[in-house]
């Protein structure tokens, strides 16, 4: 973990910043005068690296959503009269769309919304539509088009009669009915309505091998882009997909769709009509509604074993814009369900042209593996059995929602935590500085950062209140501040000597959290470090090849260095 140090009884100006650092690594070594603020909620971490923007934070047991800023103060707030449905984006005119939670009996299932709320900058309820019934209900996501209507992801309750006909193994019907999941486009009109002018549904692309006098009979394999209706995930009752994320592709005017009980991800085509979207045929692909490409479980079309499954309960499934650091490419929030261990995720598929993917192999769909992924197993406010999100920032940076334990991480682009921030907002209400807060109480769905020239911004002022939390501590944030905008200049570790031909040393003025090496292609290369001191570090290079790198250092306050070593 990276502390932000501080004087206890005057605080520290950094006038003279080697004086002072040189004052603070004494204190510290002695433990006499300086202590370091470790705060319980809000900001915990907080660098220069950091990404500088805007945190919409919508708590899953609040009525309210927040927009932060780095230090975790408060920027905006809207107010609602339903709890959080899961998702909560701020649109380029300055309106918040949430989802509120409606109890639905008749379509219980996680992740329930219903109403889907706008809300004008100045906190105004502009816009109002309720997708809930006896039969049907919007849930978990949804996402904003550049035409500006919205996709909705929808569940509905098909009949006993209505899955058996399709092919469904009847014993595999434990609750008699068994949802569908579909994508709804719609139209906002008014202050409280909404046209639906576009749709597709998961049920009118089924394969089954059950049943050969039943509808969908076929070589499940042999139709990688259906799905197989007697496939049993990590559910056996009706809510047998259980979708929980949907992303729009402008430049492909695709769709992507996370399936949490089935481990994997779909992509349909947009191009279509309604009527396109429930056949085989039509649209910019030529393959009407059926799966472009899919990933994560190759098992769910009887390709591969439970060898060459990657996705375990994943949530949160988009792509990165093009323009960012992977754009195209998608990135997700692995959970691992409930074994203890969440990957943040980013994958490349793998195209012949633009929007057109390669086929199916016998293990299914490439690539093997993800193009970059990042866990950290021994921190437990990482790991994340359900909800969660990973966002591709414009600086390059990657925004991870741990959503059970609400807990933020924004990483650069080696992997080093530039932020981190826990969300003070649970559901006996907000938590005060330096209480312990109890895992689950305090989840989020997801959670997106915005930059200042974002178009909401326009023409606004921007004032920073207090943090959420009661009796909050800015020292965390505030020195963090200071320290990274004063030691740009200053020289606090040296690495020597250099070039050499066998080993290195780092010697630093301020305690050595981390050192990688990467070559100039960007792949980072394994390193043998001895820690002979918090301020040395001995590093054998034997092995590693002739040639020029970059060292990364980062220091116990956040700080990173980068420096170019060249071995013989």
């Amino acid at each position: 973990m990276i502390h932000t140090y501080y004087d206890a009884k005057h605080s520290f100006t950094f006038q003279s910043m080697k004086t002072t650092l040189i004052g603070l690594i004494t204190g510290w070594c002695c433990s006499i005068t300086v202590s370091f603020a470790q705060n319980t909620v809000g900001t915990l971490i907080n660098s220069s690296e950091t990404f500088n923007g805007y945190t919409l934070l919508a708590a899953i047991n609040s009525q309210q959503t927040y927009l932060i800023d780095n230090c975790g103060r408060e920027i905006k707030r809207w107010d609602s009269n339903y709890q959080m449905g899961m998702a909560a984006y701020l649109s380029e005119d300055g309106s918040l769309y949430r989802v509120g939670r409606i109890i639905n009996n008749d379509m219980m299932m996680g992740g329930i919304g219903g109403v889907i709320e706008r809300y004008d900058w100045d906190g105004n309820l502009t816009w109002q539509y309720f997708c809930s019934s006896t039969d049907s209900v919007a849930h978990h996501d949804f996402k904003l088009l550049p035409n500006g209507n919205i996709l909705l992801l929808v569940a509905y309750k098909k009949s006993f009669n209505d899955a058996v006909a399709n092919g469904r193994d009847p014993s595999l019907l434990v609750d008699s009915t068994l949802f569908s999941e579909a994508v709804l486009e719609i139209q906002p009109i008014g202050s409280d309505s909404a046209t639906v002018v576009w749709r597709w549904d998961a049920w009118d692309h089924l394969i089954q091998d059950f049943d050969s006098t039943r509808l969908n009979f076929g070589v499940i394999a042999d139709h990688p882009n259906r799905m197989n209706i007697n496939y049993l995930g990590s559910s056996l009752g009706r809510d047998w997909l259980h979708g929980n994320s949907v992303d729009y592709n402008p430049e492909l005017n695709q769709i992507a769709i996370g399936f949490r009980h089935i481990n994997e991800f779909w992509i349909i085509d947009h191009s279509t009509t309604t009527v396109e979207s429930s056949s085989s045929f039509g649209g910019i692909y030529q393959k009407g509604g059926d799966l472009l490409y899919r990933w994560g479980n190759p098992a769910t079309f009887n390709r591969g074993t439970q060898v060459n499954q990657v996705l375990v309960g994943q949530h949160k499934v988009e792509w990165i814009p093009q323009g960012y650091r992977g754009g195209g490419n998608i990135v997700l929030f692995n959970n691992g369900d409930n074994n203890g261990y969440s990957i943040a995720m980013e994958v490349k598929p793998p195209m012949v042209t633009p929007g057109f993917y390669t086929n199916a192999g016998s293990n299914g769909y490439g690539p093997d593996l993800p193009e970059w992924e990042y866990a950290d197993s021994s921190n437990p406010l990482f790991n994340s059995g359900r909800l969660s999100s990973v966002k591709r920032l414009p600086n390059g940076n990657t925004l991870i929602c741990s959503g059970q334990n609400g807990c933020l991480t924004e990483l650069d682009s080696l992997n080093n935590i530039t932020w981190l921030y826990r969300n003070p907002v649970t559901s006996t209400g907000i938590i005060s500085q330096g209480n312990t807060v109890q895992n689950g109480v305090n989840s989020i769905f997801n959670a997106s950062k915005y930059s200042p020239d974002y178009p909401a911004f326009i023409g606004k002022t921007l004032v920073a209140s207090d943090p959420i939390e009661l009796n909050f501590n800015l020292s965390n944030c505030e020195i963090a501040h200071v320290v990274n905008e004063t030691m740009e200049e200053f020289d606090w570790v040296t690495l020597f000597p250099n070039p050499s031909s066998d080993e290195l040393s780092l010697d630093a003025l301020i305690p050595i959290k981390s050192v990688s090496l990467i070559d100039f292609q960007g792949k980072q290369l394994p390193l043998c470090t001895t820690y002979l001191s918090l301020m040395t570090v001995e590093i054998d290079i034997e092995n590693i090849p002739p040639g020029s790198y970059i060292m990364h250092v980062t220091n116990e306050l956040g700080y990173s260095k980068k420096l170019l070593f060249n071995k013989l």
